[in-house]
């Protein structure tokens, strides 16, 4: 698997085991994460790769897979990019087994969805919602109007988030403006209540209800915790 995916520049690949340890991956993978060589990821788990918030969101798909769901295809995930921004991808992962049909590894590929050869697919519609909500999520935004903005009733985009993503457009909408909130709690020293109001949320206790339902600590406990571990003064 390494020689087929290795000349991929738009397709990630990497392969982990059953305790969430990285067992290869190829260059487009170390690419995206900043690590030079492939012997510098093995061993290490998802939280030391990925910021918090995107590690936990790949570490719920991982136990999906070995839990015994059969597979995971076309999930529309956010992925770092090789110039530390973030991008929209698609991402398939599958159970790999033993000769006792035990499933003793997660394997899984993430197309790149801004190639211009995307941008003609059946995907276009609801890549250009998902990119057009993550630049205005610090608007009052409206779903309705913002689907129809992109071709699609809102009915139909209900439909297609909860098959790509698992999420209704509200959800994504709400785990973007964490996302955001989160970088500035770590990059910044601005209030906790003006986080809250940039990254689009009406008030702070509801920024502060949604922040620990994804994240699962406070929002100044995260910020805490992130700065000694990146080792930046409070």
């Amino acid at each position: 698997m390494e020689q087929l995916f290795e000349g991929l520049e738009d397709v990630m690949f990497s392969l982990k085991d059953r305790q969430d340890r990285y067992l290869s991956a190829n260059k487009a993978f170390l690419l995206r994460v900043g690590i030079p060589k492939r012997s510098g990821i093995i061993g290490l788990r998802t939280k030391e790769v990925f910021p918090g918030t995107l590690a936990r969101q790949f570490e719920e798909q991982d136990a999906e897979i070995l839990r015994g769901k059969n597979s995971i295809y076309n999930r529309l995930d956010v992925v770092t990019n090789p110039d530390g921004s973030l991008g929209w991808y698609i991402t398939d992962k599958v159970p790999v087994r033993d000769h006792h049909r035990r499933v003793v590894a997660v394997a899984s590929t993430t197309r790149d969805l801004k190639r211009p050869a995307d941008q003609n697919s059946e995907m276009a519609e609801i890549v250009k919602f998902v990119i057009t909500m993550q630049r205005q999520f610090s608007e009052p935004i409206r779903i309705a109007a913002l689907a129809s903005e992109c071709g699609m009733t809102q009915s139909k985009l209900e439909r297609r988030m909860r098959s790509l993503m698992s999420l209704s457009p509200r959800q994504l909408l709400t785990r973007i403006r964490v996302e955001a909130a989160a970088e500035m709690l770590v990059t910044t020293n601005q209030r906790i209540s003006d986080i809250a109001y940039e990254c689009g949320f009406c008030d702070q206790p509801t920024f502060c209800r949604q922040f620990k339902n994804l994240t699962g600590t406070t929002a100044g406990e995260y910020r805490r915790t992130s700065r000694i571990h990146e080792g930046v003064s409070a």
